[in-house]
């Protein structure tokens, strides 16, 4: 019904129609994983600490990307698994305050030399949009720092601190993985010549 409509009224082709449809099924699903993890958040009462982790993944995340699961639980969990690594585990390990930056300093350049990681769904970056990436991540990380050293250490600045070092790790993971699966696409296109 919806795809007839698009294609009478406004001319949209079935692929366009599909993009559609996947960017209103992507929206809606991480809306319902926030929603669902801010409930569990609030439950477990650490709702205002899930509050920074999220805006400091979803902005860091945006420009960087990483790790993608093809089903919605898997991406869920991990999701889930790593806000409360970042919120409620990590921040019960002491950390010296100059760590922090140097930290810091690690996340930004292995997000430079990293970043972005998109999904296979999405279009590969051109050179001006991959700059634009590792430039805007370098701005995020670089502001969290300076809010870091401005600020007295509190539960919400180590919290979003965490959510960047996890993302960061996550950035190393997705690239090793890439890597991996290049690498049997290789050895597999080797074996089809033969």
């Amino acid at each position: 019904m919806i795809h007839d409509y698009l294609q009478e009224n406004f001319g949209y082709s079935d692929f366009q129609i599909g993009q559609i449809r996947y960017a209103v099924v992507s929206i809606l699903s991480e809306i319902s994983k926030i929603i669902i993890m801010g409930i569990f958040f609030s439950y477990i009462h650490y709702f205002p600490q899930y509050l920074v982790a999220i805006a400091v993944l979803l902005t860091l995340r945006t420009c960087t990307g990483g790790l993608h699961f093809k089903h919605y639980f898997s991406c869920f969990l991990v999701s889930l698994g790593i806000i409360f690594a970042g919120v409620c585990l990590l921040p019960l390990i002491p950390v010296a305050r100059p760590l922090y930056f140097i930290l810091l300093l690690g996340c930004i350049i292995v997000n430079y030399f990293l970043a972005p990681i998109v999904s296979s769904y999405r279009p590969v970056p051109n050179g001006l949009q991959i700059k634009k990436s590792k430039r805007q991540a370098f701005y995020i990380i670089t502001v969290y720092a300076l809010i870091m050293f401005i600020a007295p250490t509190n539960r919400y600045t180590i919290a979003g601190f965490w959510i960047i070092l996890l993302q960061s790790a996550q950035l190393i993971a997705a690239k090793l993985i890439k890597k991996e699966e290049k690498a049997e696409d290789e050895a597999s296109d080797k074996t089809m010549d033969i």
